[in-house]
């Protein structure tokens, strides 16, 4: 009896196996998307909507945003001293 049980265990391991990687998959899936939509696609769609009511400024860049313009900016602005008097 054992012995003609074991087939189908095993198939149902292999079965049980299959439909957690296919979910685990999913939700790996379903993770990127929500990063993607919330660090690209959101951000470049608002600046599309700006752009077309005349706002210009300068163009979305994830991660490093504005930091090299703002740090020149900065620097221009230190070697400027201001006049106290």
């Amino acid at each position: 009896l054992l012995r003609s049980l074991s087939p189908t265990v095993k198939k149902m391991d292999l079965s049980a196996a299959k439909v957690t990687a296919s979910v685990a998959i999913a939700v790996v899936l379903w993770w990127i998307w929500r990063t993607l939509k919330w660090v690209w696609f959101k951000p470049k769609m608002l600046e599309s909507y700006l752009r077309r009511q005349g706002l210009a400024g300068t163009h979305y860049t994830p991660l490093v945003g504005d930091l090299k313009r703002n740090s020149s900016m900065l620097r221009e602005a230190r070697s400027k001293p201001i006049k106290l008097t």
